[in-house]
């Protein structure tokens, strides 16, 4: 099984445990309370200013992602790309489950990538947070196994991020467009929108070419939560 095969498998199917959940509630209720005092940062505002405000409901969540990561860019939040992403398409409660999948994938992906990555300058909570928000998006949006593909590869082909941003408003945009990306590529995914079936392993995918010393062992070890029978219950395919 492939690092994309197992991923796909994971989002679908994974059954996150009681610890991790709870951590996920947790980490949620800090990244809103954040979310909602950073709301008037300078950064927030320039790009509200910028962006305006999205015509149509449809393109609603991927704006409130990017705009709630900046707010809460700072938070004492693990993976806030992953957070932004579950309240930007699920109400309070409902997201839980999702961010916690999201949290496994994140820092499986960052295992993978290791500590090269990051030596290379590369910002992990964008990168490796971009896969991490999209695994959340599906579980959301309840997307089938190929729809999940295609997601996934649409977010790899994007994951960004310099650490050298560290400190300026450029580290809260990147955050804030790893999660927007998510959810843009779990809405395309949902309409069809292709990419490539394997975007993390072999010589031109993510992991080797974001690292020099790439560890596909440890994105499946970091994988290796039990499968339920189905993805979870409640999962409308009209939202949003």
């Amino acid at each position: 099984m492939t690092a994309t095969d197992r991923l796909v498998e994971f989002t679908h199917t994974g059954a996150p445990s009681p610890e991790a959940l709870e951590h996920a509630g947790t980490q949620l209720a800090t990244f809103r309370g954040a979310a909602e005092q950073g709301a008037e940062q300078p950064v927030v505002r320039a790009l509200r200013a910028v962006l305006g405000a999205p015509a149509e409901a449809r393109q609603r969540a991927p704006w409130q992602a990017w705009l709630a990561a900046c707010a809460a860019a700072d938070a004492p939040v693990e993976w806030v790309a992953v957070c932004a992403t579950g309240s930007a398409l699920a109400p309070e409660g409902e997201s839980v489950a999702a961010t916690a999948v999201g949290y496994q994938v994140a820092a499986a992906t960052s295992a993978a990538l290791g500590p090269a990555h990051s030596a290379a300058g590369w910002c992990v909570r964008a990168t490796a947070g971009t896969i991490g928000a999209a695994a959340a998006a599906g579980r959301l949006l309840g997307l089938d196994p190929a729809a999940l593909r295609a997601m996934f590869g649409i977010c790899a082909t994007q994951a960004a991020g310099i650490s050298s941003a560290s400190g300026t408003d450029a580290a809260a945009v990147a955050i804030g467009k790893a999660a927007a990306n998510a959810v843009e590529a779990a809405l395309l995914a949902r309409q069809g929108f292709t990419s490539s079936a394997q975007p993390l392993e072999g010589r031109r995918g993510m992991f080797a070419l974001m690292s020099p010393e790439p560890d596909e062992s440890a994105f499946l070890a970091g994988l290796s939560a039990s499968p339920v029978a189905g993805p979870v219950a409640d999962l409308r395919a009209g939202r949003p």
